[in-house]
């Protein structure tokens, strides 16, 4: 090869070395402005709340708001039939029934914390099925239920477990509980015949005792419960319309800027260290983003959303999202509206939040914190 076409591989691959570098070094500059302009100065109390989950079906509106939320990963039910599956903006949908980690052995203390988290009578309808003399089991029944339904057995130590059976464990007792209330609504007269029945005849070819609450007793606390649910069973949408339509890559480099990252529903999660979503950002036309299409695509408008009762802390991430969607107005020369397209001034933003403490309080009342247990066993 001559010095000349030599010459020319090497000018050839110097200026390809040289767009590269332009190119990384443009892109280095725009996410150090964007990190800067979203900068957290403070300790961050979004990050420091408790775990949290959600609730579905109908639910109250504020103003501004959404249809709906999402879900995060399908749970273990001991149904044939899983509740039944919300409306939402965008799948897959979340779930919600609280995961206690099994244990080779608990002491008194723990047994009972384990049975209080599973089963809670003020949640579920426990059925007690006792065996004469403790028995291994093989499979636990499924039940034809819309309900959550979970189960926890005894051993014959006396020792509470997770709804698992283990090889070579012998069990005197099975609590199966169906969950009175869920985004669903309140279980029905029926469910709870049918669930009862469906017991009974899993008891009976054991050769076992069964024994169950009050019918009528817990149908009248589970229509009272979700009357209470529903009252603060609220998803908060804040719309972001720019005048001109968002290109998908500079959407992604804002988002992860600002600490959201992208998930598999199709929407950016703004996540506490649990992994519990604190609020998302999606398409308003509910197109999914996923690396194609924020790579092709532009958005004219977008919307936050913001869970009500799954957010332990609520007011505070409420202040984040609506300081973020703020900062997204700023970035792509953008309005807040409502779901009216109605625009959002601060003491609009400020009403809601009222609202939200309001919300709260009454959470707190009824001894359902936003983000417990029990709150993200029902809006689940």
């Amino acid at each position: 090869m001559s010095e000349m076409k030599i010459g020319i591989l090497l000018l050839s691959a110097l200026v390809v070395a040289l767009v590269f570098g332009f190119n990384f070094y443009q892109e280095w500059r725009f996410r150090k402005k964007t990190s800067q302009a979203f900068a957290r100065h403070h300790a961050d109390v979004l990050l420091d709340v408790p775990k949290n989950n959600v609730r579905d079906g109908q639910q109250a509106r504020l103003e501004p708001v959404l249809l709906d939320d999402d879900e995060d990963s399908a749970p273990a039910y001991l149904n044939d039939i899983p509740p039944p599956a919300p409306v939402v903006r965008a799948a897959p949908p979340e779930p919600v029934a609280p995961v206690v980690p099994e244990t080779p052995e608990l002491d008194a203390a723990d047994h009972q914390a384990l049975v209080v988290s599973l089963l809670d009578p003020s949640l579920d309808f426990i059925a007690e099925i006792a065996f004469a003399q403790p028995q291994a089991l093989g499979q636990l029944p499924r039940f034809n239920v819309a309900k959550r339904v979970q189960a926890i057995l005894r051993t014959e130590r006396g020792l509470w477990k997770p709804a698992e059976i283990l090889p070579g464990t012998r069990y005197k007792q099975v609590n199966f509980g169906l969950q009175l209330v869920d985004r669903g609504g309140a279980v029905t007269e029926q469910e709870l015949a049918s669930f009862c029945q469906q017991v009974s005849h899993y008891a009976e070819k054991l050769g076992a005792q069964v024994s169950f609450p009050q019918r009528q007793q817990k149908l009248v606390s589970a229509r009272e419960l979700d009357r209470f649910c529903v009252d603060v069973d609220v998803l908060i949408g804040i719309n972001i319309v720019a005048t001109s339509p968002i290109a998908g890559a500079r959407l992604r480099s804002v988002a992860e800027a600002a600490g959201l990252q992208l998930e598999p529903d199709g929407q950016f999660h703004y996540l506490a260290d649990s992994g519990n979503t604190l609020f998302s950002l999606a398409s308003a036309d509910q197109t999914p983003f996923t690396l194609h299409t924020l790579l092709d695509k532009q958005f004219p408008a977008l919307t936050l959303m913001f869970d009500v009762p799954r957010v332990a802390g609520g007011v505070a991430v409420f202040d984040r999202a609506v300081q973020f969607a703020k900062h997204l107005s700023q970035e792509f020369g953008a309005q807040l509206v409502d779901d009216n397209r109605r625009v959002l001034s601060d003491q609009g933003l400020a009403q809601i939040r009222d609202q939200l403490i309001r919300i709260y309080g009454n959470m707190d009342d009824r001894g359902i914190a936003p983000g417990s247990v029990a709150a993200l066993r029902l809006f689940a």
